[in-house]
């Protein structure tokens, strides 16, 4: 009677998909669950040290974009030690269920979690080699799992494999860490630099594709207009921070607008700031910072795209604007600019909203009983003898 063992692989530091690993690897029982996790060294704000801190094997696994043997070798040789291999994003899910298929009738169960199912914006010429690929894979694929009923919908369009083994499960926070950090509001925003008066702003993401800041960077032009005690921060790194600075520049935003780079205190950031936003002109899972927003009691701006509609109740936690809307995005940020007790009203009712429905607890809850229940289908019906 063991632990059942688990690894999860994902192929970046950054983002969402990091963000949910460290929160499955940190919240799953270690007195069921013996978790290890394979991610990259690469600066992003999800480091090993907390995971090693914590008493769970983290594992250097430098996926790069392309195809590496030695990397696919290092992947068999912890998949060939495991009952669970769960896997995060394309990249991920590629390598790991490769490792996987080479083991034969051998391999662990897998489980692959979707951040954001980007194929259906691709190029015809692109996209459909990729879901060959994807059909494929799913042979060695026992559980996916979709973190929005957008993106489940989205998957199965494709035909890739049956609906009864594409599950839902939200992304969920804990709203403590957020809590805690508000107490410090005044002192956190004076070391931001924004005074009292000052309406901040805020959008935490990697400047990255689907992000899109030209209709961000408009619409705040179009707010200052007629409300010029507003800031923009923006926090995150990424290939698209030189040309969202040019754009910043060249529509005469400097002072109105913050590129702070990556972060690693989002609950203070988000303390300083009384709106989020999140833009996109494409693909979109669940995003963790739409999320985070809510926790910290703050009311959300973002584009109707991919699962946000189903965290953000339009009109009660915040405002939902079209694809590429640079009038409909001015219009919400006034309309929450101009009243602090909508802010307010907003944030408050956000902040419950995840308290009931995407907390951290039931994320980990939902997806151990996945878990649980692929091994039972192994063991008889006792999970623990695996």
């Amino acid at each position: 009677m063991r632990p059942a063992r688990v690894l999860h692989v994902v192929a970046s530091s950054r983002g969402g998909g990091a963000t949910h690993v460290r929160s499955l690897a940190l919240g799953l029982d270690p007195a069921r669950f013996d978790v290890r996790v394979a991610m990259p060294n690469d600066g992003g704000h999800v480091c090993g040290a907390e995971f090693e801190s914590a008493g769970i094997p983290f594992i250097a696994l430098n996926i790069e974009s392309g195809f590496s043997i030695d990397i696919l070798r290092s992947l068999r040789a912890m998949v060939s030690q495991v009952d669970i291999l769960h896997v995060h994003g394309a990249r991920a899910a590629l390598y790991g269920r490769l490792a996987a298929a080479s083991l034969g009738s051998l391999r662990p169960q897998v489980v692959y979690t979707i951040h954001g199912f980007s194929l259906p914006f691709y190029p015809a010429r692109h996209r459909w080699p990729m879901i060959a690929i994807e059909r494929l894979a799913a042979r060695v694929t026992d559980v996916v799992i979709a973190v929005s009923e957008d993106e489940r919908r989205s998957f199965l369009a494709q035909r890739i494999v049956s609906a009864d083994r594409v599950k839902v499960i939200h992304n969920g926070v804990s709203v403590t860490p957020f809590r805690a950090a508000e107490q410090c509001r005044r002192q956190l925003r004076a070391a931001m630099g924004f005074s009292d008066d000052v309406c901040v702003i805020a959008t935490i993401c990697r400047l990255h594709k689907p992000r899109d800041f030209e209709t961000l960077l408009k619409a705040v032009a179009c707010l200052v207009e007629t409300i010029p005690r507003v800031h923009l921060l923006v926090v995150g790194d990424g290939p698209e921070q030189p040309r969202l600075s040019a754009m910043r520049d060249e529509l005469g935003l400097t002072s109105w607008v913050t590129l702070a780079g990556g972060r690693g205190d989002i609950p203070a950031v988000l303390a300083a700031s009384d709106i989020f936003t999140l833009t996109t002109w494409g693909w979109e899972g669940l995003p963790f910072t739409i999320l985070e927003a809510m926790a910290a009691a703050k009311p959300v701006v973002a584009t109707r795209a991919g699962g946000i509609p189903e965290a953000v109740a339009e009109g009660v936690t915040g405002f939902m604007v079209p694809r590429r809307d640079v009038a409909g995005l001015a219009e919400a940020f006034g309309r929450l600019v101009r009243s602090p007790e909508l802010c307010a009203k907003m944030g408050s009712a956000g902040r419950d909203r995840v308290e009931d429905v995407f907390s951290r607890k039931q994320m980990v809850h939902l997806t151990a009983s996945v878990y649980l229940e692929l091994l039972s289908g192994l063991s008889g019906n006792d999970p623990s003898s695996v």
